[in-house]
């Protein structure tokens, strides 16, 4: 089983602002932490292509795949770095007919890919298991359909009422991939999402950070981490250690599942929350996987 994990988990916001780690440095401590491959965010795409192919090389691991949305440029990279899939990370629907309309854009990009011998894939969140006429939004999605895959984000569908082998099964051979992520409650997907054709208020552009001192930089990185910061609702923190008592995830019940299918799905560990210092939380990560999931 091959353990990924993406490059979003080590200070995915920092690195906006260029004051996180290198992408090369990331790839070295991947490795280091003892992942073999990693998923990448379309703002890495950015780097030079032969940059990125030899810092993967040097540190020994494979680049499987992107998180952005699927377009014939984005294509074109991932199958010059020797990925295996662009999964589109998000995308506003809020009922089967818009589901089908995100559908029909995935499958061009599928047939896009198709020759490039890239696949394309959708990522989930709570928010798609949202049920409208007697489905989840996910399952209207994937029915709408069979060119594309899903990347099943099992923290998110836990947390949104989902049962990931329950739908690992029902979409067999429709899962390239499955994101990991802890999770120690069940909150529901909440309210029914936005609709994709709902007018959205705008929001401030990303500073530019070329000419911008290091000091600005990290000012402005705070004023944007105050937009994404999360309210305290008394609650624990979601994404517990891996086989802590209170996690609600079994984690070789969904590795059972996905070997049911006819290829193998790559595995990527993802967090937002951290129990104790970042890089000790994702090397407990990959360790509880190893000696638990065979």
């Amino acid at each position: 089983m091959q353990i990924g994990i993406g490059t979003y988990s080590f200070g995915g916001l920092e690195s906006m602002f260029g004051l996180g780690p290198t992408l090369e440095e990331k790839f070295l401590k991947i490795k280091e932490l003892g992942y073999d491959s990693v998923e990448l965010l379309e703002r890495d795409l950015a780097v030079d292509t032969e940059d990125i192919k030899r810092w993967a090389a040097a540190a020994g691991i494979a680049i499987t795949s992107v998180h952005a949305k699927p377009t014939e440029e984005v294509i074109r990279k991932m199958a010059e770095l020797g990925g295996r899939a662009v999964i589109w990370p998000s995308a506003p629907f809020s009922n089967r007919e818009e589901a089908a309309e995100v559908a029909g854009y995935l499958e061009e990009m599928a047939a896009v890919a198709e020759p490039f011998g890239i696949k394309v894939g959708y990522h989930n969140h709570s928010q798609e298991f949202f049920f409208d006429e007697g489905k989840a939004l996910l399952e209207h999605l994937l029915d709408a359909g069979s060119g594309f895959y899903a990347q099943l984000d099992c923290g998110w569908a836990q947390n949104g009422g989902m049962y990931p082998p329950y739908f690992i099964r029902k979409y067999r051979d429709r899962i390239i991939s499955i994101h990991v992520k802890e999770n120690c409650r069940v909150s529901g997907p909440g309210g029914r999402p936005a609709s994709s054709h709902a007018e959205r208020p705008a929001r401030p552009p990303m500073p530019d950070i070329s000419s911008m001192t290091v000091e600005e930089r990290r000012a402005a990185l705070e004023e944007l981490k105050k937009r994404f910061e999360k309210k305290d609702d008394g609650k624990p923190a979601l994404q517990c250690r891996m086989g802590a008592p209170e996690s609600n995830m079994n984690w070789q019940d969904i590795k059972d599942a996905l070997d049911e299918q006819s290829f193998e799905a790559f595995w990527v560990v993802e967090r937002e929350d951290f129990y104790d210092e970042r890089e000790a939380c994702l090397a407990d990560d990959c360790k509880y996987l190893r000696e638990n999931v065979k």
